[in-house]
């Protein structure tokens, strides 16, 4: 197997988890987030249970800085765990 750069993984990982959440927050701000979840419940024969608040700066970049660091350390363990896998072989 190649050899890959932990760093690297963690930043697509980070970048991509981070993405997703910015859309979710763009959804919340544009008031389309309630339909949405409305949408996706409906196609899997169930109703919504979950109320959407208010969107707030300070927890949007919160929620993008949050999920952008797991997603990076996630990535980095993969990464890592990647090359030592590739090592036995």
């Amino acid at each position: 197997m190649k050899k890959i750069h932990p760093h690297d993984v963690g930043l697509i990982l980070g970048a991509t988890v981070s993405l997703m959440h910015i859309v979710w927050s763009l959804a919340v701000f544009l008031g389309l987030a309630n339909w949405y979840l409305d949408f996706i419940f409906s196609l899997h024969f169930l109703s919504n249970p979950f109320v959407i608040q208010s969107f707030d700066w300070g927890k949007a970049i919160m929620l993008w800085v949050i999920t952008f660091a797991v997603g990076y350390l996630i990535g980095w363990v993969v990464g890592i765990i990647w090359n030592m896998v590739g090592k036995k072989k």
